[in-house]
């Protein structure tokens, strides 16, 4: 992989990393017991394909996990994997919503675009995507509508056509239609909750977007899921905050900690385009969360160093029968895009990479690509 460093790398590393660091170390008093029924979720953040990534798919492989590939063993890790998918793969549709019917797979800057804030993919992603071991995906996100009502329809038709679900929106025909999928995981059914605080100025018309903000309605769904004994664990993976900050906002931070004290386990954020920290919550009850604002571009195009850094973070969950899940540990793999590709960092990567993760996801529990997720997240567990 070519090194590249930049003026900011060296701005990073003037801040004392150890320090930072030290309070980013997560550790959950749950105990990790391969007799109790217990799995590991990973995440990841924005799949953006700007024009650049798309036009290199285009010529090359025709398959986009070209662009991704080399993170494939580190989805492979976990027993469930979960992305937003940020844009429809809506097949055909221009940015004026016209059908165009199937034109192949091309880049022509209408019907399939990366740039000018109106993004749409091949529906292709879909199955590359889940050929790369992903199994849900949340399409609730700024650029949803960017293909208006009839891109959401599309990308949920095409989506259900390979049996990926996804979560945060729904179709036009389906008023009453759920904004969550629950996943029966080795026998643990969680709940993914998506949802976005923004749509670009696009009016949802037809009321397909669950948004974070508007009132109750994801506190809401919250508590009805965690009530459910169809339900063990609830995951929401809200679209929020602000671009390029390496800080979460007002509203992060206070809407996190109502779904969680309404019952969810865990909040994985997106759309910050930048890595922002992770923390434990413990609520009213007792329960210790976890919040992780923002995963960062997991995949998308942009410049410079906190712009290509993301982090696969991963969940473990556990649960005795008759109880709710709880989380027993959390890790974290670094990525880096460097040109058309992503790539793990581990130790003997990019130490500029490395240290602007640690200040956000701290040192104890990173993960370096080759290791055992098990290991990492049961330290000292006889097997």
């Amino acid at each position: 992989m070519k090194r590249t460093f930049f003026k900011l790398a060296a701005t990073l590393l003037a801040f004392p990393v150890c320090a930072q660091a030290q309070s980013r170390d997560l550790k959950f008093t749950t105990a990790c017991d391969l007799n109790k029924t217990q799995i590991m979720v990973s995440f990841v953040g924005d799949v953006l394909i700007h024009k650049p990534l798309y036009q290199a798919v285009v010529a090359g492989s025709k398959d986009f996990s070209q662009i991704w590939r080399r993170t494939d063993s580190l989805i492979e890790k976990a027993h469930f994997s979960v992305a937003n998918l940020e844009g429809p793969a809506a097949l055909g549709i221009d940015r004026n919503g016209k059908d165009h019917g199937d034109i192949g797979f091309v880049y022509d800057g209408e019907v399939y675009s990366g740039t000018n804030f109106r993004f749409n993919y091949h529906p292709r992603i879909l199955s590359n995507l889940q050929k790369s071991g992903y199994d849900l995906l949340t399409i609730a996100n700024n650029h949803a509508l960017d293909r208006g009502s009839i891109g959401i329809d599309k990308t949920i038709k095409a989506a259900r056509a390979i049996n990926m679900p996804v979560v945060g929106a729904r179709s036009s025909s389906e008023r009453n239609g759920n904004f969550y999928e629950i996943a029966d995981i080795k026998g643990l059914k969680v709940a993914f909750l998506g949802c976005t605080e923004m749509t670009n100025g696009e009016n949802d018309r037809k009321d397909q977007l669950l948004h974070c903000y508007h009132g109750q309605d994801v506190e809401n769904e919250v508590k009805d899921l965690a009530r459910s004994s169809d339900v063990d664990a609830v995951v929401v993976y809200p679209h929020w905050g602000n671009e390029y900050q390496p800080n979460p906002d007002g509203n992060q931070q206070r809407f996190a900690r109502r779904w969680l004290e309404a019952g969810a386990a865990a909040v994985i954020g997106s759309h910050p385009h930048v890595l922002q920290p992770w923390e434990k919550y413990t609520t009213k009850d007792g329960r210790e969360t976890l919040i992780a604002y923002s995963l960062g571009n997991f995949v998308a195009g942009q410049k410079d160093i906190p712009r290509r850094t993301g982090s696969v973070v991963y969940l473990g969950l556990s649960k005795n029968n008759g109880e709710k899940a709880k989380v027993f540990g959390v890790a974290y793999t670094p990525t880096y895009r460097d040109g058309w590709e992503i790539f793990p960092m581990g130790d003997g990567g990019d130490r500029n990479v490395l240290a602007y993760a640690q200040k956000n996801f701290g040192t104890v529990n990173r993960l370096n690509p080759g290791d055992s997720l098990v290991a990492k997240l049961c330290p000292g567990l006889r097997r």
